[in-house]
Order: structure tokens, then C-alpha cells, then sequence
């Protein structure tokens, strides 16, 4: 015998799109203010992200600069733009690319949370480097926000369901389960 799940409400979409949303509002700030400033004697830095990457790239340590453009730029923009589109998928849906959709939302919520790396990286040097007059590293407003960017995409994943597609595409593959 097969039993429908229960139906899935609209407003799981709505609040999938208000969270990816509020996302892309706050990497504004994450990407324009400063994430961390490093005081040492002689030198005084302050960074945003891509002001961190060119120096790291700058310094000679491009595969440093490379993880970090990917965790921080690369990984957010891509997993907003996927979400865009399986938001918009679920409300078009077509059977060939509920499939393709399913998969990019696994892939979505797999690699949405290696965008902390960056978070943990600021927090791991501002406790690592206190040297008091020799060096001192501190947090800026731009982490709070990509902090809050990353996991405003992965409230929005989770909100996302993705049997949408299936239900939207007319399918009911996935959405049935036999008992």
C-alpha cells in the first residue's frame, strides 16, 4: 500500500527565498568590511576577504589564497545561485530536471558549510596571536556578517525541500512511500 507524505507548503519556499535573500544582503558587508586587522610592531593590516586573498597570493601562498577565495567568495555566490535556481525550479518544475535539481540540492548542503572555514580561521588567529605589544590579531564587522551570510544559506537549504521539484514536476516518485 502507498501513503502519501504530507503535502508540502508554499511557505517552506517562502521562507527558503526570504532566507537566501537575507544571504545575499549580508555578504554586501562581508565582502566590503573589514574581517580582521593584524597589529604587530612596524605594520598594521586590516582586511576584507579579497584584500586577505591578494596579499596571501602576493606573499607566495596561493594554494592559502586559493582554499580561501573558494570557502569565502567562490562557495557562498554558488551556493546562492543554486538555490535561486531550485527555487525557481520548484515553482516551473519539469520531470527531466527534478532529478538534476535533487542531486544540486544534496550538493548544496554538503558543501554549504565549508564556508565557515573562514570564520574559524579568523577565530582560531585571534586566539592564537596574542602576543600583546609583539602582535595582536582582531576580529572586524566583516566576519559577523559573513558568519551570518553562511548561515543564512544553510537555514535556506534546510528549509528547502526538495520533494518540491518532484511534486512540482507532476512526479511522484520520491514523494511516495510504501508501507
Amino acid at each position: 500500500m502507498k501513503r502519501r507524505l504530507p503535502s508540502l507548503r508554499s511557505a517552506n519556499l517562502s521562507t527558503a527565498t526570504a532566507l537566501a535573500i537575507a544571504a545575499a544582503v549580508m555578504l554586501v558587508p562581508a565582502n566590503l568590511l573589514p574581517v580582521l586587522t593584524m597589529d604587530s610592531p612596524g605594520r598594521n593590516r586590516t582586511d576584507t576577504i579579497l584584500s586577505g586573498i591578494i596579499e596571501l597570493w602576493r606573499q607566495g601562498l596561493w594554494v592559502i589564497a586559493l582554499i580561501v577565495f573558494t570557502a569565502s567568495i567562490l562557495i557562498p555566490f554558488l551556493k546562492l545561485a543554486g538555490l535561486a535556481w531550485l527555487l525557481w525550479l520548484a515553482r516551473r518544475g519539469r520531470a527531466p530536471q527534478a532529478r538534476r535539481g535533487t542531486r544540486i540540492y544534496a550538493a548544496l548542503d554538503f558543501i554549504g558549510r565549508w564556508s565557515m572555514l573562514d570564520v574559524f580561521l579568523v577565530g582560531f588567529l585571534t586566539g592564537l596571536v596574542q602576543f600583546g605589544v609583539m602582535a595582536t590579531v582582531l576580529p572586524q564587522p566583516g566576519i559577523g556578517a559573513f558568519a551570518l551570510a553562511v548561515i543564512l544559506t544553510v537555514l535556506a537549504t534546510q528549509a528547502f525541500d526538495p520533494r518540491v521539484l518532484w511534486r512540482a514536476a507532476g512526479t511522484e516518485t520520491p514523494a511516495t512511500v510504501s508501507t
